[in-house]
């Protein structure tokens, strides 16, 4: 008897072992330069994993944790733009969510959806802007969320970049990178600069080229 209870509690012992050692949800190598813009890496990463967290709906994956490096606090993010991937069709679907911010981005995806290439664009021709931005990708059943804080983008100006995923869902196994599910970009603490001098500028400076002439030719003359 004392033998079938050692064995029923050294069979315990080892399936709990088994449960703890099972497979779990790991960083992987991601890190903030999986994500660029203009070679530029994000300035600050965060993983959450095994959420229920919808990064095309909530916040929650980065606002108060970019906050301090941002400056923008965490209420103060506006989704600007989804990415969703459509498993029927294989393809994505880009909707601007604010359509008067006067930014706009483009999205693509390699064949192997865990790679591929992102865009913003400042469609003003006359106010350059400086913006913090947060990307927050779906994949798996984990966010990763990537800060560019205080990006410059003049009037005009296309800034290209590319992302990747490298998180894993499955920390001991390396073929578990997930695949790209959706992504919210968001803006936060914003300014605007004029791109062309405003006209009392421009009164001010033929002012300061009309004195320069008139100096020159009083030297001139005497």
């Amino acid at each position: 008897m004392k033998n079938i209870v050692k064995v029923a509690l050294l069979s315990a012992i080892l399936a709990a072992g088994a449960v703890h050692a099972a497979p779990h949800p790991g960083p992987g190598s991601s890190s903030a330069s999986d994500v660029k813009l203009s070679t530029d890496a994000a300035d600050k990463f965060l993983l959450i994993q095994s959420s229920n967290i919808n990064p095309i709906q909530s916040t929650d994956g980065f606002a108060s944790q970019f906050a301090a490096t941002s400056l923008t606090q965490s209420s103060g993010w506006t989704l600007a733009e989804t990415v969703q991937y459509n498993d029927a069709t294989n393809s994505l679907t880009l909707t601007d969510k604010a359509a008067s911010d006067g930014l706009s981005f483009a999205f693509t995806q390699a064949a192997g959806r865990t790679t591929g290439t992102w865009s913003v664009t400042n469609t003003s021709l006359t106010k350059n802007t400086t913006v913090d931005l947060a990307l927050s990708f779906h994949a798996g059943n984990n966010v990763g969320s990537f800060l560019f804080d205080n990006q410059a983008v003049s009037a005009g100006q296309t800034l290209t970049g590319t992302w990747a995923i490298k998180w894993l869902n499955n920390a001991n196994s390396l073929s578990s990178i997930p695949t790209f599910s959706n992504l919210g970009i968001y803006t936060g603490q914003r300014t605007m600069t004029s791109a062309v001098p405003e006209p009392t500028t421009y009164g001010m400076m033929l002012a300061g080229l009309g004195l320069v002439g008139f100096v020159a030719r009083r030297r001139k003359s005497s």
